[in-house]
């Protein structure tokens, strides 16, 4: 059981009716003004505007989802075992250090990540492992239940579309 309970998707104020339906959106829907940023920034992370692929970011958030405690996170997706693309083993050996200790990533890692990403990637794919670590977190100390395999489809979708609201 959560710790606190869901915000009634059906009270929530126009604009963000729907989003309430997934689990984490519905505890942030306490603070309407926090969850309507939060959404904007998944969405912005998604986006047109992206200089990271979704796939990569998914990868890294997989990755990063599977150590930090949030049973929510962590059942939207598994890493895979392998990753044969450089720009995402390296995308996920970064989500792992952070994700273990965030103090070890030091300008040596940041060489190495400028070897795959310029500098726009690097701040996209760092904010976005951080924000990623927040939400677990957040997740984590709000005891969130694993995600229903609608709610897995639906992030997904997410994911591959990024559709107007998560």
């Amino acid at each position: 059981m959560t710790r606190v309970p869901y915000y009634p998707p059906n009270e929530l104020p126009e604009g963000l009716v729907g989003l309430g339906n997934d689990p984490f959106y519905g505890i942030l829907a306490h603070r309407p003004e926090i969850l309507r940023a939060w959404n904007s920034l998944d969405i912005a992370f998604f986006g047109p505007s992206s200089t990271v692929p979704n796939a990569i970011k998914e990868e890294a958030r997989r990755t990063l989802a599977q150590g930090v405690g949030c049973r929510f996170c962590a059942s939207l997706g598994t890493p895979r075992d392998e990753h044969p693309d450089a720009k995402e083993a390296l995308a996920v050996a970064f989500a792992e250090l952070i994700s273990t200790d965030h103090r070890v990533v030091d300008d040596s890692m940041f060489e190495v990540l400028r070897e795959e990403f310029t500098d726009e990637e690097i701040v996209e794919l760092t904010a976005w492992v951080c924000f990623k670590l927040g939400a677990n977190i957040f997740g984590a100390l709000m005891q969130l239940a694993p995600a229903t395999a609608e709610a897995v489809q639906g992030y997904a979708d997410f994911v591959a579309g990024a559709p107007a609201s998560h």
